[in-house]
């Protein structure tokens, strides 16, 4: 009894740790991404190091422009189902919520991931909405599979799902985020992805050292294996024949030369690597998840071959201003959000400055528009050039 209480009080505290982190930085897409940006004509939308055809002769008998069009379809893809997970885990969490105290910081923070995947969906769609392709849907079949997923993610089983999902995206994001090749909307939606994601990878990761020590063996067996799913699902999604097809290739033969490719086993490998070695860690990498994995290609030793209009906008959750603003003296134009956050009964703004403003400006700085003015602080400078700045109490704007 008192072990049980004292692991559920750490994971308590755990979780206070991440709503504080939650609060001090946290994105709101609408106004942290400069969706009137125009895109480059001559950037990639993946890493070409992390485009699946990439080392291989096929890609090498492309043209820049074809190269560049495969990223975008595959960036559609990943993002496509990236929307479609965060579905599923969304349902899991709020069933798995049915059934815990409503008071506990640990709700408390699974609703807060709820809200990051939400606005995640929202950041995904308007970044496939802009790049001008048409989303990749789930067959009915897949469909079906997607609605049924969230009865079967319970406990131990949910949390290893979450870190399937999200860690080995997120591993591949970290090598994005920088790439001067890249499209610098890109940059900037995984920089806020991975931001957001490493506080959930933490949450799920604390999960499972805690559960982990009082599972069956039974349980743990299960577990530790049943996890090898993964390989074939994301083997799958990263070498999806719609991406291909889409760009005029036969799909079959670029899914093979692909999967054949010793440079795409070596990204895998590399995304996998970070779970792989908690799993191990928390001893939940059976040989039968180690078999499935290795034959996906995802650890080593599987069998490779050779805007300028102001506007106030009222939104259901956030107030909204897209217009001109006079920063210290200086007039740019800015997007800024803000919502009464329930954590610390706090109204939290923040935004984007799109103009480029003088080195030496000051931090904090006043913000102004029309005839109100308060406080706000620059928190980092923008991939797409602009400057992200927050505040907390009133708002500069109309709300």
């Amino acid at each position: 009894m008192t072990a049980s209480v004292k692991a559920q009080t750490t994971r308590a505290e755990f979780a206070e740790r991440l709503l504080k982190g939650s609060v001090r930085k946290s994105y709101a897409p609408v106004v942290d991404i400069d969706w009137d940006a125009p895109l480059d004509p001559d950037k990639f939308y993946l890493p070409p190091r992390v485009v699946s055809l990439y080392g291989t002769p096929l890609w090498e008998a492309m043209s820049r422009a074809e190269q560049i069009e495969l990223s975008r379809q595959e960036l559609v893809n990943t993002l496509s189902a990236g929307i479609w997970f965060e579905n599923i885990l969304n349902q899991a969490l709020l069933r798995k919520m049915m059934h815990q105290d409503p008071t506990a910081p640990t709700t408390h923070y699974e609703l807060t991931e709820l809200g990051d995947e939400t606005r995640h969906m929202v950041m995904f769609g308007k970044a496939i909405a802009k790049v001008g392709a048409d989303p990749v849907r789930p067959k009915l079949y897949q469909r079906i599979i997607i609605n049924a997923l969230p009865f079967a993610f319970r406990g131990s089983a949910l949390w290893v799902a979450a870190l399937i999902g999200e860690e080995i995206f997120d591993a591949l994001q970290r090598q994005m985020s920088d790439d001067d090749e890249l499209q610098p909307m890109v940059q900037r939606l995984m920089r806020i992805h991975v931001t957001e994601e490493s506080r959930h990878i933490q949450f799920a990761r604390d999960g499972l050292r805690k559960r982990t020590p009082q599972m069956s063996r039974l349980k743990r067996a299960w577990i530790g294996n049943i996890n090898g799913v993964g390989g074939p699902f994301f083997r799958f999604l990263f070498t999806n024949q719609v991406q291909y097809r889409r760009v005029g290739l036969d799909g079959r033969a670029a899914r093979r030369m692909a999967r054949r490719s010793p440079h795409r086993h070596e990204v895998q490998i590399a995304g996998f690597a970070p779970l792989a070695s908690f799993l191990e860690e928390v001893g939940l990498l059976g040989p039968i998840a180690r078999r499935m994995w290795r034959r996906s290609g995802f650890l080593p030793g599987g069998a490779v071959a050779p805007a300028g209009r102001t506007e106030i906008v009222a939104a259901e959750d956030d107030d909204l201003y897209d217009g001109p603003a006079t920063i210290d003296g200086r007039v740019a134009r800015v997007r800024l959000a803000g919502h009464l956050d329930p954590i610390d009964g706090q109204y939290h703004w923040r935004g984007t400055v799109f103009d480029t403003l003088p080195d030496d400006a000051r931090n904090p700085m006043t913000v102004t528009i029309e005839r109100r003015s308060a406080s706000a602080r620059f928190t980092e400078r923008s991939q797409q050039g602009g400057y992200s700045i927050t505040g907390v109490g009133v708002p500069p704007f109309a709300r």
